[in-house]
């Protein structure tokens, strides 16, 4: 299946993409945020500050939250459902593409288990974690990583990226690794995990799995989840209508532009 026939296919109404950097998911017109302004030395594609755990949009406001390649980067991945459950409507649908490790850099990386990444929301963990630093930078092949290292630079370049990581996560300041490492099965279990788990405030039905996504790149999977209809909640409809009311409605008044990207505001 290839990627704008997928995405065009459960991507309606509005909507956003977190994280698109350069590659926004074609054939969709969500609002565009993330958590960097700039990366790697280029413009993101966004127009405002968000980021997988706290998005910048009114409760139930949102028809389609949509992330490729982002989960992985998000130290807590259980908050992120969470917060993807809070902004979206009834019924809402959470388009989320995640690389699988047996077709990525990956692949010799331990699985996360589903227990760590509860733990990680009881705990409230953030992009400022050490926990998976050595794991990330010795644990990956890094001939598919860093393809032009040769052996000795291998080396030096990985101790000198660990002890960034680890200096950063130091000064509490946020880093940008692989957190956790997914194949099918295991991006699905924690999905049915929180569904059962009353400490956790979402809950989803599974519209569709693609094991290998898109058609271009197979090195994906995607994972279509469905916001499960709750009873309906007069005091909910009442803060969302009153919500309404503010000009760029879903973005929250708090919403924060980047520099010259909002022309394009709701």
């Amino acid at each position: 299946m290839k990627s704008q026939e997928a995405a065009t296919r459960w991507c309606r109404g509005i909507g956003t993409e977190i994280g698109a950097f350069k590659y926004p998911i074609p054939g969709i017109k969500p609002i565009y945020v993330d958590k960097f302004e700039d990366y790697a030395n280029e413009p993101t594609n966004a127009e405002y500050f968000g980021e997988a755990t706290d998005l910048p949009f009114a409760e139930e406001s949102l028809d389609y939250v949509v992330s490729s390649h982002v989960l992985e980067h998000t130290a807590n991945p259980v908050k992120a459902l969470c917060e993807w459950h809070r902004v979206l409507k009834r019924k809402g649908i959470v388009y989320m593409v995640v690389p699988n490790k047996q077709f990525t850099f990956d692949c010799p990386r331990e699985t996360t288990v589903v227990d760590h990444m509860i733990d990680d929301y009881l705990n409230n963990v953030d992009d400022t974690d050490p926990t998976h630093i050595e794991d990330f930078v010795y644990g990956v092949d890094w001939s598919e990583f860093a393809p032009s290292d040769t052996p000795d630079e291998a080396k030096e370049n990985r101790d000198e990226l660990a002890q960034s990581y680890r200096l950063a996560t130091e000064r509490k300041d946020i880093i940008n690794i692989h957190f956790h490492v997914f194949t099918q099965d295991s991006l699905i279990d924690p999905i049915k995990s929180v569904n059962q788990d009353d400490r956790i405030p979402c809950r989803w039905t599974i519209e569709a799995t693609v094991p290998r996504f898109p058609d271009e790149t197979p090195n994906g999977i995607l994972v279509v989840l469905r916001k499960k209809a709750h009873k309906f909640r007069f005091s909910l409809f009442k803060q969302t209508k009153n919500k309404r009311r503010h000009p760029n409605f879903p973005l929250l008044k708090s919403a924060r532009a980047f520099t010259q990207r909002s022309a394009n505001q709701i």
